[in-house]
């Protein structure tokens, strides 16, 4: 932000606004008379505009309002006068505001993430902390008709299921956690400015939603507009869209919940999903039925793709015994009559991922992960010396499908640069790699074949030509000791 606008009057209806959003958190039981709400404002026109809408409907309902603002650090001067408007907007609309300063450029440097990634983390984590230290039922959002047309555009890009294309809801409650609401998921920015200029409030410009570094800015600077010119409403019908999908989605989570009822049987820290029920159930249930399965088990949803699930509902038609791992040391093993979820007990070289190009997979044990993405030949910036940075040639491997496993008696492959084949144990021995270590090297491969020895060496037959024409890029991050670790440089792309 750092740019305070403040516009003429244009005309604009007031009611309209106020009655909507109204109609709006009655019609989704948003909120109710007498709550105390912490409203999330950053100082853009969007959380303007709730916090002005709130107040003005608090007096008819009761409401105690708190403002929440967290100064992130990323802009300087600016994101301090970001903080300055919040708390002298809270004063005059004669609400406590809560400011807090976090160093997210330093916890970005320390930790790693993405700016995004990491704002997101921490603004989440604040509006929770305080939520919980100010008592209140609810931290009110100001998400808008655009965001929500953008969350599910951005989920479909990225393949989403049902629930991703259902985008954001106006009211979420995660267990443990206090309720988001968010009042003006229905409005658009053009009435929410509409509503600033009449009201004569002023707000913050954020400099950097004019940069196209950034996915959603991406969207609404370029995509959006050819878009529009499809469907001039195109974020009024991706929203409503959105609407419809979050009531199929609610409805088939009902059905795969009682099936999950009926199907699943927990004894001591693992669950039995009993094959012959699990399988007389449509796909689209049984898919829900393994991710209720992993919230059973770990409390949250994340960190399962639709690789994990579809691997593990191949163990339906594969013999007894045969296991697929989920992450954070969770593994899926067909038994004779069921999908036994536990916690991985076996030897880590018993292992075996399977890693979807483009596509991330975590290793059990706390090892790390290894993600596979990638990069078309125009944007191919050069060679890393970072050992745990691999170059393929996509082509020359021929699938969008590999498996990540470990050492194993007679394996062999084409050290780069070596000139011919060599078993692993006596590169392994060359190398000076200890016995221990090496159990302990992820091998990246395709069927039989090793593609690459993570952190060692690529296969000769795999590498980067000058006929390349997509590049594939391993990365292994090992994970030690809360960071992930680095190790010397090799020149070995």
């Amino acid at each position: 932000m750092g740019v305070l606008q403040k516009a003429s009057p244009k005309g604009v209806m007031i009611l309209p606004m106020l009655q909507r959003v109204e109609r709006f958190i009655r019609h989704h039981n948003l909120l109710q008379p007498g709550d105390r709400l912490l409203v999330a404002v950053s100082g853009g026109p969007d959380s303007v505009c709730l916090l002005h809408v709130l107040h003005r409907l608090s007096a008819s309902w009761g409401w105690s309002l708190i403002v929440a603002h967290l100064e992130h650090g990323f802009r300087g001067e600016a994101s301090l006068g970001d903080a300055c408007f919040v708390k002298r907007l809270a004063d005059e609309l004669g609400w406590p505001v809560v400011i807090e300063h976090r160093d997210l450029p330093q916890i970005i440097a320390s930790q790693g993430g993405s700016s995004q990634d990491v704002s997101r983390r921490e603004r989440h984590q604040f509006l929770q902390q305080t939520a919980r230290a100010q008592q209140v039922q609810a931290i009110a959002l100001a998400h808008q008709r655009e965001d929500q047309a953008e969350t599910v555009l951005l989920h479909l890009l990225r393949g989403a299921g049902l629930a991703g294309l259902a985008g954001m809801s106006a009211r979420e409650v995660r267990e443990g956690q206090v309720p988001l609401v968010r009042p003006l998921l229905a409005e658009s920015k053009a009435d929410i400015l509409g509503y600033l200029r009449q009201q004569q409030v002023g707000f913050r410009v954020d400099a950097s939603n004019a940069l196209a570094a950034y996915s959603r800015n991406r969207l609404r600077l370029e995509v959006f507009p050819v878009l529009k010119t499809i469907n001039p409403d195109v974020e009024a019908a991706l929203a409503r869209a959105a609407e419809v999908m979050q009531a199929e989605d609610a409805y088939l989570q009902q059905l795969a919940e009682a099936a999950f009822d009926q199907v699943c049987q927990r004894e001591n820290d693992s669950l039995f999903l009993h094959v012959t029920y699990l399988d007389k159930q449509p796909l689209a249930l049984r898919r829900r039925v393994l991710r209720l399965a992993w919230q059973e088990v770990n409390g949250h949803a994340q960190d399962l793709t639709f690789a994990h699930v579809e691997a593990a509902l191949r163990l339906l038609t594969q013999p007894v015994g045969t296991v697929t791992s989920w992450p954070l040391a969770w593994q899926v093993r067909r038994s004779f009559d069921a999908l036994v979820l536990e916690r991985v007990q076996a030897d880590p070289s018993r292992e075996v991922y399977e890693l979807p190009i483009p596509g991330i997979i975590k290793l059990a044990s706390g090892q790390g992960q290894i993600e596979a993405r990638i990069i078309r030949v125009e944007d191919f910036s050069g060679f890393s010396n970072d050992p745990f940075i691999a170059y393929c040639d996509l082509q020359a491997l021929g699938t969008r499908q590999l498996q990540v496993r470990y050492w194993q008696a007679g394996d062999w492959f084409y050290p780069l640069g070596l000139g011919g084949r060599k078993k692993l144990q006596d590169f392994f021995i060359d190398e000076k790699v200890d016995r221990r270590e090496r159990e302990r090297i992820p091998l990246v491969v395709k069927g039989s074949d090793i593609v690459w020895v993570a952190g060692q060496r690529l296969d000769e037959r795999w590498r980067v030509t000058s006929c390349s024409q997509e590049i594939l890029c391993l990365q292994y991050k090992r994970y030690c000791y809360g960071n992930y670790e680095t190790r010397r440089e090799s020149t070995h792309a």
